[in-house]
């Protein structure tokens, strides 16, 4: 099947998050984080916002258990809640490894969740350092999966489930590494974005910087190239396919869903005032997120999430 489409209609499902965060769909719902806005929602197909946990420390990323129960992440005491009709009860606490925020997260089939920790933390102005990808076995063991990883943050498994592609945000790449018995092995660049943004304005703005990404039947990934303002497809091999352009945003995160699995989710936010980057701008809480929605080729498969 060609993914190839050339025009993509942008539709709004729903807008006034803060910073929206892992998209996550489910059942006919999709789940996002607010990180800003320190709740997590549920949005039915019209739209409809319902909050189904406030979290003051902030949520970020989220994954389903194969038994369908909610994970949700606490970014700044890094902890990992699960969510009851009861409540939110206490999953995991990695703040014995982790050294920065919780980034994104992905589960395997199961029950393995590789967690990001995005090495600093920024928003209390410390400078940007290596972080990690830690996981959390089942059993409750906590280990480090990958060391000396770039701002880690999208992360997806593929439909073989053979590999994990995760994104390195301020190193402007993606990297695939080998999943064997759990471990993550063979680390090596999936695709250089700096080749794929490489005028001189583009290299100015670090245009090649992606945020959360998703997964295709075909293995095809989306992209949320977080400063170019535009959403991008690759294939299995890292070639370009699609662009979907939303002008006048940071693009953040995306996931596909929908009856068929070919929705995909977009959101994207809006930097309201002047500020010297995207962090000084979300301390201010001069920020909101819209997320879209469009029609696409190929739809959700087998990979994770």
């Amino acid at each position: 099947m060609s993914s190839e489409q050339k025009q993509y209609e942008l539709n709004v499902l729903t807008s006034g998050l803060y910073f929206g965060e892992s998209p996550r769909w489910r059942d006919g719902t999709l789940y996002i984080s607010d990180m800003l806005g320190k709740k997590v929602y549920a949005i039915d197909g019209a739209g409809n916002k319902t909050v189904i946990a406030e979290m003051p420390l902030k949520p970020n990323g989220l994954g389903f258990l194969p038994n369908g129960e909610l994970i949700l992440s606490s970014m700044h005491d890094t902890r990992l809640y699960r969510h009851t009709p009861n409540g939110l009860e206490l999953y995991a606490d990695l703040s014995g490894v982790f050294t920065g925020y919780i980034g994104d997260m992905v589960i395997d089939d199961e029950g393995r969740i590789y967690v990001d920790d995005v090495g600093a933390r920024v928003f209390e102005g410390e400078a940007l350092k290596p972080g990690r990808i830690v996981v959390v076995e089942p059993n409750g063991e906590i280990s480090v999966a990958l060391e000396e990883c770039n701002f880690p943050n999208g992360i997806v498994i593929t439909p073989d489930k053979q590999r994990m592609v995760f994104s390195e945000t301020f190193a402007e790449r993606l990297t695939t590494v080998d999943i064997v018995d759990g471990k993550l092995v063979n680390r090596r660049i999936l695709l250089d974005m700096k080749e794929v943004f490489a005028s001189a304005e583009d290299r100015a703005h670090s245009r090649g910087c992606v945020d959360g990404i998703a997964i295709d039947a075909e293995g095809g990934i989306w992209l949320s190239v977080l400063r170019s303002a535009q959403f991008m497809r690759i294939d299995s091999t890292g070639q370009v396919t699609d662009r979907i352009h939303v002008p006048d945003h940071e693009v953040v995160a995306c996931t596909l869903g929908g009856e068929d699995g070919k929705t995909l989710f977009m959101a994207a936010t809006r930097i309201k005032g002047q500020h010297k980057n995207i962090f000084e701008a979300m301390v201010a809480l001069d920020t909101e997120t819209t997320i879209y929605t469009t029609r696409v080729a190929v739809g959700r498969g087998d990979g994770r999430p």
